[in-house]
């Protein structure tokens, strides 16, 4: 069991607000707490009952009443660290909870560092690294979906599944060890076939476990998408009809919009950062021209493209021109002003942009927004559903562990069946197990500068 000093921090977000939560955790909560709090009748609480709420106040030093709060005591290791932990519920707002705070730390508590309550959860075993990761994933979530999938990994479906590939690892290793251990016995637990079926297996459930990175990647962080095309096509009316307010100003005037403007979009768990930009054709103005090379910018840095073109006026130079300088990007065309007669069809585009979804829509009534966010999911998501509760790799670095351990596994099945020896096949198999038990922070690797670097991502507090 990790055993730290007395923590201490606002646990609630700043500003106003009904109730402001104070956490303490440690060794010396209990100290703390005997000298902090009084019940109502007046009287220090000297043994509180675990998971209790007790009624009272928190006085200073000098014995001034400093706000009436409801205390809670988790003794351990029934608490979120395993340590002992109090909760003080007291009035919102910066006053009081920084009094109370203040009066907490004046009896020997410290200042929490950022994360430091879940990094103590790790340390005594109450979470792995990849759980302990996913609570920073459930504060920041934005959609029902993210949200959902960062409860999933906290509830343990990612480290549940990469323990049972783990054991099948050890497996493996444990028949390799035993054929070096012991060659002059002639005793074969299982063939190199068996051991390379077993390998294979393991190799299609990693592959499938990196498969779902991007979904899950997206699920985390969202997804950048410009809104793009020539000046006046409606891309700015686009985006407050996605969004459903005056994001962006609306003016039939050409070049209205010179920066980029910025909003956010949930389309059935899929989170769009939709970036709305200046028109991008040629211009001999300079305010317009420094608009031009930001959207631009912004079309380098985006992982979609919403490519507007004007339906009711033909294509021009600048349009086909755009349709060159997206090609290498994920696109859904969107023909809007279909209100209006239409004066030019899909085939205009060309036959090379067949496979790109196009979708007929009219910014200012609504028609087809329904269509285009449906085309927006097919397209980035497939077939597959952001709401399902699969097994996803969310963070960049359980899919570098696991794609690295992916090619250890590779490498001893050929090694196999190559006839390498077997001392080097057992070592792939080691390093396959070293990158599993990092992704759970359960091997020597997961230390020191690797955890810094994770709860410090945390708010002070959690």
């Amino acid at each position: 069991m990790y055993q730290g000093d007395t923590i201490a921090a606002i646990s609630t977000p700043p500003g106003v607000g009904g109730i402001g939560v104070v956490r303490v955790s440690g060794a010396g909560v209990l100290a703390v707490i005997r000298q902090v709090f009084v019940r109502a009748t007046g009287q220090a609480l000297c043994n509180p009952v675990s998971h209790r709420a007790y009624h009272g106040y928190i006085i200073d030093a000098e014995g001034h009443r400093v706000d009436e709060v409801l205390l809670c005591v988790m003794r351990r290791p029934r608490s979120y660290t395993c340590e002992d932990v109090a909760e003080i519920s007291c009035h919102g707002g910066s006053i009081s909870t920084r009094r109370v705070l203040e009066a907490v730390l004046a009896r020997g508590a410290r200042v929490a560092e950022p994360g430091e309550f879940t990094k103590r959860a790790f340390l005594n075993g109450r979470l792995d690294l990849a759980q302990a990761e996913a609570v920073i994933d459930l504060i920041h979530a934005r959609t029902e979906a993210s949200h959902r999938a960062a409860l999933h990994q906290l509830e343990g479906a990612l480290s549940q599944y990469l323990r049972e590939v783990r054991e099948s690892l050890l497996q493996v290793s444990v028949y390799l060890e035993a054929g070096i251990d012991f060659p002059e016995e002639d005793i074969e637990l299982v063939s190199a076939g068996g051991l390379i079926d077993r390998l294979d297996t393991i190799d299609v459930q990693f592959d499938r476990l990196l498969s779902t990175f991007d979904r899950g990647r997206i699920l985390r962080e969202g997804l950048a998408t410009a809104i793009v095309g020539r000046p006046n096509v409606g891309k700015s009316s686009l985006l407050n009809a996605l969004v459903g307010r005056d994001r962006a100003i609306v003016s039939p005037q050409p070049g209205t919009t010179r920066d980029t403007i910025e909003a956010e979009l949930d389309l059935d768990g899929l989170l769009l950062r939709v970036i709305d930009t200046a028109g991008i054709r040629t211009t001999r103005d300079d305010i317009e021209q420094e608009g031009v090379r930001r959207a631009r910018d912004v079309v380098a840095r985006a992982e979609l493209l919403v490519v507007v073109f004007d339906g009711s006026m033909a294509l021009t130079p600048d349009d086909y021109a755009l349709l060159t300088e997206t090609v290498a990007k994920p696109r859904v065309f969107v023909q809007n002003k279909c209100d209006l007669p239409p004066c030019w069809s899909r085939a205009e585009l060309g036959s090379a942009y067949a496979e790109v979804p196009f979708v007929p829509v009219s910014a200012s009534g609504g028609n087809g927004l329904p269509a285009l966010e449906q085309a927006v999911i097919r397209h980035v998501v497939g077939d597959a559903s952001l709401n399902q509760d699969e097994v996803r790799l969310t963070q960049s670095r359980h899919r570098q562990l696991i794609d690295v351990a992916l090619r250890n596994v590779r490498a001893a099945a050929d090694g196999l069946r190559q006839g390498t020896p077997l001392e080097f096949v057992a070592f792939d198999v080691t390093e396959a197990i070293e990158n599993v038990s990092e992704v759970l922070g359960e091997s020597e690797s997961a230390a020191g500068a690797v955890l810094d670097r994770i709860f410090s991502q945390f708010c002070i507090g959690k």
